[in-house]
């Protein structure tokens, strides 16, 4: 009667890795404890899994676990750095600027424009920073020729 058993759950084994396999993700800390947990339920008691092999997998987990937790730290890091880089940059609002955007004529000649505006607001998207002037126009920081103080109205004195 244990043979019968111990085919179903092979079949179910072999399932769970076919799935884990077709799905073309990389295994997760769950995936990897749901495996070794079925693999140390379902192994032949009258030979048990290698202990060398054991513990093989047990540093692979903490590794996989380790290599988790350094990746979530890095997001986490990104993420404040970025939130950091627009309270930095929200000091431009109110500011006159001016910048510059290069175009191709119908003569196929580049043709650089000035343009000035009072930024009224910044955006964060995608990591990537940008001034929203009064007119509407988004201007990015590296585009920025000159800032200076606005005078009179627009200030709020």
């Amino acid at each position: 009667m244990s043979i019968p058993g111990t085919t179903g759950t092979t079949a179910t084994t072999n399932n769970s890795t076919t799935s884990t396999s077709s799905s073309n993700s990389a295994l997760n800390k769950d995936s990897f404890l749901k495996l070794l947990v079925a693999q140390l339920t379902n192994q032949d008691p009258t030979s048990p899994m290698d202990s060398e092999q054991f513990v093989s997998q047990m540093a692979e987990f903490t590794t996989l676990e380790q290599t988790q937790n350094m990746s979530n730290a890095i997001d986490k890091l990104v993420t404040t750095q970025s939130n950091q880089s627009l309270s930095q940059q929200a000091s431009m609002i109110g500011k006159q600027i001016s910048w510059t955007e290069s175009d191709t004529d119908d003569s196929g000649n580049t043709v650089t424009n000035t343009f000035s505006g009072i930024v009224k607001s910044v955006t964060l998207k995608d990591g990537t920073v940008a001034y929203i002037t009064e007119d509407g126009d988004k201007v990015d920081p590296s585009s920025i020729t000159e800032v200076s103080n606005t005078t009179g109205a627009g200030t709020g004195d």
